[in-house]
């Protein structure tokens, strides 16, 4: 048998994707392909039979799925690139079938492992879900409220002397919002409360994060100084000199390593922050979050030991 591919299940024009398949292909230990999750319409390339099972390539090709090794469950949207004109029904009907069949292509003739399982990916992105199994591993979280009720919200402020943050249970990519300090004008917009839950936090002062690539128990950890709430807020500000190589003590570590056994998850890329006396407190884990920008300002190699544990996997 051939030598066995990783193959990167993303969205058309992920960067994460086409650099770790330049960087594979280029060092020719492991072949990597991209497949295009929302891609699949208009294209060939998705056969399954009893005797033909292949899936699409970015590149034009197809992959045997028997090749592959290991499934870099990156980011899949399953919305697809329709004709233009294409009526509502018909857009739904596609992006249903073929979302459903290159799942259940994966599911059903993939033996190789998963980076990290659909399944799994779903409820670990559930933030109430990795809350509880980072508690469970034994890290510090902050006291948490998930409501819509105004009564309950205010009361939980109030234990807390109003030191507070607000941020989505899910939120949306049409307009991505941050993590806010809850503020009395917030409090009083009772019909706003109730629309939907969101996340209530205890506030965690300080100006030191962590954001770590967690790659099975290797964990490669860069550290952000910022007085911003939500760093994300101003990356342009994230210079040399703010955000540096880092590294976790062995219990945080091993923590950290616990919650993500715990989701099941082969990766994730965790946020933390650290108090005033410089203890790490559990945020959260993307189970497929950004790490390319780490690596540019901090001069941390990230992309290196990424495309090192999909080699390994692969094999």
């Amino acid at each position: 048998m051939a030598a066995r591919r990783v193959a990167v299940v993303s969205e058309r024009g992920d960067l994460h994707a086409a650099v770790v398949r330049e960087t594979l292909n280029r060092a020719g230990r492991v072949g990597c392909d991209v497949i295009e999750s929302d891609g699949i319409c208009g294209r060939d390339g998705l056969t399954w039979s009893d005797d033909v099972c292949t899936l699409p390539t970015a590149d034009g090709g197809r992959v045997d799925v028997e090749r592959i090794g290991a499934v870099w469950w990156r980011r899949p949207v399953m919305r697809q690139l329709v004709p233009e004109g294409t009526g509502e029904a018909e857009t739904d009907l596609i992006d249903n079938d073929c979302r459903t069949a290159l799942l259940g292509v994966l599911l059903n003739d993939f033996s190789g492992t998963w980076i990290s399982h659909p399944y799994a990916t779903s409820t670990a992105e559930n933030k109430l879900v990795q809350l509880r199994a980072a508690q469970a591993a034994g890290l510090r979280v902050p006291r948490t409220l998930v409501s819509q009720d105004p009564v309950e919200i205010r009361e939980f402020c109030a234990s807390l002397d109003h030191r507070v943050i607000v941020k989505t249970v899910r939120g949306c990519a049409h307009q991505p919002l941050l993590t806010r300090r809850v503020t009395d004008a917030h409090l009083a917009a009772e019909q706003s409360i109730r629309l939907a839950p969101a996340i209530y936090q205890e506030y965690v002062p300080g100006t030191r994060h962590i954001r770590a690539l967690c790659l099975g128990s290797d964990i490669h950890a860069v550290g952000i100084e910022s007085g911003e709430l939500d760093w994300r807020s101003n990356l342009r500000g994230l210079v040399s000199g703010t955000t540096r190589p880092a590294t976790l003590d062995d219990a945080t570590a091993a923590r950290v390593t616990a919650t993500l056994k715990r989701l099941h998850l082969a990766m994730g890329v965790v946020d933390l922050k650290l108090d005033p006396g410089g203890r790490p407190v559990w945020l959260e884990v993307n189970p497929q979050g950004q790490f390319l920008f780490m690596e540019a300002l901090s001069g941390t190699d990230l992309i290196g030991p990424c495309v090192d544990f999909l080699a390994r996997q692969a094999r």
